[in-house]
């Protein structure tokens, strides 16, 4: 389940924090260690004892606080080391096969049981879902109808680094969490559940949403290019939302 959250565990940066974390906490600690182990080391020469003796005993000393410190460097190193996973940014996406390309999306006018909206239908969906709002020109929209009453069942938003430097921008510097990360959140899901992308790999999550007339559902699936969002007017099953957005996607995917 993904959790909204302002700080995000899968990017770069929260990784690299952990690093910094561990190497500032050995810092600090080896510091720490010379400060309480600095009168022993440097203890006086007491009189009539061996000078050379004495220096001797001294530098045995620094040595052993020597070999602590850097027994708590390798430690931290080595923890840093292993703390090191973020998860790959978007653009780094593959499919299931190991493709690279990422497939270019134009919406079908038929998949499954859906048809595309055209026409005065399509405008008057459009009209009940933005009711006078705009949508930043760069996201293409869509429109499906499931039981042939000319009414939207489905609701789709296309954004893609095809036309939009911005995406492109985005897929480069975040991960495919984070894009899911800040939609959810935006939508104000709840139960968001990550589900199997299906053969164009990336990711698919799923969550419940609240509509007009009650719950509805929001999926999305992202790739190296493109994130979609898919809202499902009239179910509230997430798995069954999810099959549903797979089957969108496989069809979408050129």
């Amino acid at each position: 389940m993904i959790v909204a959250s302002s700080l995000d565990p899968t990017s770069q940066a929260w990784a690299s924090g952990e690093v910094f974390g561990y190497m500032t906490a050995a810092a600090i600690g080896i510091g720490v260690l010379w400060w309480l182990t600095r009168a022993w080391r440097t203890q006086s020469t007491p009189p009539g004892s061996d000078p050379a003796q004495a220096a001797r005993g001294k530098r045995k000393r620094t040595w052993f606080i020597a070999g602590v410190s850097v027994f708590i460097a390798a430690v931290a190193s080595v923890k840093a080391f292993a703390s090191y996973d973020p998860e790959p940014r978007a653009i780094e996406t593959v499919a299931a096969d190991g493709t690279e390309e990422y497939p270019v999306i134009v919406l079908p006018e038929l998949f499954d049981r859906f048809r595309l909206l055209k026409g005065e239908d399509a405008t008057r969906a459009e009209d009940e879902v933005l009711a006078g709002r705009k949508l930043p020109h760069s996201i293409r929209t869509g429109y499906y109808d499931q039981d042939a009453d000319g009414s939207y069942d489905l609701f789709v938003m296309v954004n893609s680094a095809d036309w939009d430097p911005k995406v492109a921008e985005s897929k480069a510097t975040k991960s495919i969490s984070t894009e899911f990360r800040n939609l959810f959140t935006g939508a104000k899901a709840r139960d968001v559940t990550r589900f199997d992308p299906g053969q164009h790999g990336g990711g698919l999550a799923c969550g419940h949403v609240t509509g007009p007339d009650g719950d509805q559902t929001l999926c999305a699936w992202s790739d190296a290019a493109n994130l979609v969002g898919v809202r499902h007017v009239h179910e509230t099953d997430l798995a069954a939302a999810a099959r549903t957005t797979v089957a969108l996607r496989d069809a979408a995917s050129s």
